[in-house]
């Protein structure tokens, strides 16, 4: 396995300039690699994919994969972002990353399509297509599953599996989004076993969260989607939640996979190393997960 780690403790609310740091902490604490979803890497490093190339070389780790959104219900949009994640596609060949995510859904999807199915068929089209972009430059799609879109609604999902092809579209359940969204989190993971490409290990805790109005006429927290997760629930480290990691990882195990085990986690009340190496020791410890920078270092202290 590898374990590995999102960029958004330390670039949140754009501050990318905490990104040298972030790979010193990430090295610190021992993970394998990181993801990112932001532009910037890409703005600063493809005209020059060898620099990064090295620093990543420097630290000992990965870059893990690339995570790319996409508006699928305007056309135009829909169009900007298939070049987009084509371009972080090369990008990502480029500096020796193996693993791309595809995500989107918007729910407002009435202006361009007649029906939900066609929007999904869409949808699917669309995906079919980057994975096979993806998969000829040698490198894995995995489709994410994301709370606040069309697909937080587990037959909307299946619908789009049904329609991808799995030698092209894998995919990322997100167990922590999985959880939200109110699936079954084991039977989801298990029934999709073998289109599983990448993990992204997520917990939640909906324990002690604000209800009803705060004052009059305002309802907060929010509980419109994306990260406004208040009003359901708040992300933690993992194994302080609600997600059944050792039945999800016994499933995982069984079906084989030996991929990554990435935590993409968006906010924290901790210190962003602390933050990842919570979650590094839940894996080793609670789980009894090694990453292949554990084993190197275990190798090689056991030969001194």
């Amino acid at each position: 396995m590898k374990i590995g780690f999102g960029c958004q403790l330390w670039l949140m609310d754009n501050h990318f300039e905490n990104f040298h740091r972030m790979l010193d902490e990430l090295a610190l604490v021992g993970l394998d690699g990181f993801e990112v979803c932001y532009s910037f890497l890409i703005e600063w490093y493809e005209s020059r994919p060898n620099e990064l190339k090295e620093l990543l070389k420097m630290h000992d780790l990965e870059f893990a994969s690339y995570y790319t959104g996409i508006s699928f219900n305007h056309a135009e949009r829909r169009r900007q972002g298939v070049e987009e994640f084509k371009r972080r596609c090369r990008f990502t060949a480029q500096v020796n990353g193996k693993y791309v995510h595809l995500d989107g859904g918007e729910k407002d999807w009435r202006k361009e399509f007649k029906s939900e199915d066609d929007y999904i068929k869409s949808i699917a089209e669309t995906a079919n297509h980057l994975g096979e972009y993806a998969h000829s430059l040698g490198l894995t799609l995995s489709w994410h599953q994301h709370w606040g879109s069309i697909f937080e609604s587990e037959p909307a999902f299946n619908r789009l599996m049904d329609l991808t092809d799995p030698k092209v579209v894998g995919f990322c359940p997100d167990v922590g989004q999985l959880k939200l969204c109110g699936f079954d989190v084991l039977a989801t993971v298990r029934r999709f076993a073998s289109r599983i490409t990448f993990v992204h290990y997520k917990d939640i805790t909906f324990a002690g969260r604000p209800q009803g109005d705060l004052w009059p006429g305002i309802k907060v927290p929010s509980d419109q989607g994306a990260y406004d997760v208040d009003s359901k629930g708040r992300w933690v480290e993992l194994g302080r939640g609600a997600v059944p990691f050792k039945e999800i990882t016994e499933i995982l195990l069984q079906a084989g996979y030996n991929g990554w085990l990435l935590d993409d986690f968006d906010y924290s009340g901790y210190p962003a190393s602390t933050s990842a190496k919570a979650c590094k020791d839940f894996i080793n410890q609670g789980l009894g997960i090694w990453g292949e920078r554990d084993i190197r270092r275990h190798q090689t202290q056991s030969s001194l």
